[in-house]
Order: C-alpha cells, then structure tokens, then sequence
C-alpha cells in the first residue's frame, strides 16, 4: 500500500467571489424576477383589474393545453402562442374574449377524449380548474369595475396556490413556469387589491 502525499490530494475548488455569487442567485431566480417584470407592466396604471382576467384565463389554458399534452416542456411553447394569439388579436382591433373561450371549449374536450382525467390527480385537476379559473375570468368581465377586480384578484391569488402545488410537486408543467406564474399571479393580484 502506498502513501499518499499532502499534495497528491485532491484540493477543494476556491470558492467563488461574492459578485459571482450573487449574480448567479439572481440568475438563478429569473423566472421570479420576469414574473415581477410582467406584473409591474401589468399593474401600471391600473385603475380596473378586469382586463387582468385575461391572464387568469390564459393561465389555466396553458396548464389545460400542458396537461393534456403530458410533456411539462411545451408549456414555455404554448406560452408564447398565446402572448403571440392575444397580441396579433390586438393588433387587429379583435376582441380576444371569443378566440379564447373557443379555444378553452377546445382544449377542454380534447383533454376529456384524451383521458385527462383519468390521469395522476394534479394532471386530472386541470379540468375542473380551468373550468373555475376560466369561468372566473369570463364572469369577472362582465361585472362592475370593482366587483370583477375582486373576482380577478381571488382568481389571480387561487391560481398562484396552485402554482405553487404544481411547482412543489415538479408535475403538469416546468417549475419554471409554475414559479414564474406563482409570482405573476400572487402579486398581481395583491396589486388589484390594493390598487382597484
């Protein structure tokens, strides 16, 4: 058996400059810091949370849409449809209201042909919570100022409980995503509280 010298040993790596650190920390929440981001756009001047329930629909479609495509990876994909659907929609004076019910009747009876339901329970709960989530935000709009920003803010704050559930249990969709809409959702809704 052979000795092993003090500098034959394997040394432990040098730790990195705080900078580095905390600049990789940050990074590393930046699906927190781009929720923030999107709220902030979103609470500018807000004077009527309804418009708001365009986000709480658009949230549980996406989980609906990630669900039933059983890949937690095409969620950033399918985001970014529907903010590109919904900006085209505005571009050309379009109402988007009737394209997303539509689309969430869609997606709702695919996801009931295709066995959602009978999924794991969290991947199952996304019909019933865009029913809820959906339902909400199509009734908030059509409410007065004050009663449907109340109803999108409980909307808004229940889908971030949510997100938070999906995020713990790593289901449904990227825990980036559900970080991200955990933050958009919580404090956008906190934000119509206050500012509505």
């Amino acid at each position: 058996m052979s000795d092993i010298s003090p500098s034959a040993a394997p040394t432990a790596a040098p730790a990195r400059p705080l900078p580095i650190r905390v600049l990789l920390g940050v990074a590393h929440r930046w699906p927190t810091w781009l929720g923030l981001a999107v709220m902030a756009q979103n609470a500018f001047g807000l004077d009527d949370g309804r418009p708001q329930a365009l986000i709480v629909f658009l949230a549980a479609l996406i989980y609906l849409g990630t669900a039933l495509l059983g890949r937690p990876a095409v969620v950033w994909p399918l985001f970014g449809a529907c903010v590109a659907g919904v900006t085209v929609l505005r571009l050309l004076d379009a109402e988007p209201w009737p394209a997303l019910v539509g689309g969430g009747v869609c997606v709702a009876v695919l996801a009931l042909a295709g066995g959602v339901a009978r999924r794991p329970p969290l991947t199952a709960l996304q019909l019933p919570a865009m029913l809820l989530f959906g339902g909400a935000a199509v009734v908030a709009v059509s409410l007065s100022p004050v009663a449907g920003s109340y109803l999108v803010a409980a909307a808004l704050i229940g889908h971030a409980v949510q997100d938070v559930i999906v995020w713990r249990a790593n289901q449904v969709v990227t825990r980036s995503l559900a970080e991200f809409c955990a933050v958009l959702d919580f404090t956008l809704g906190v934000a119509i509280l206050v500012l509505v």
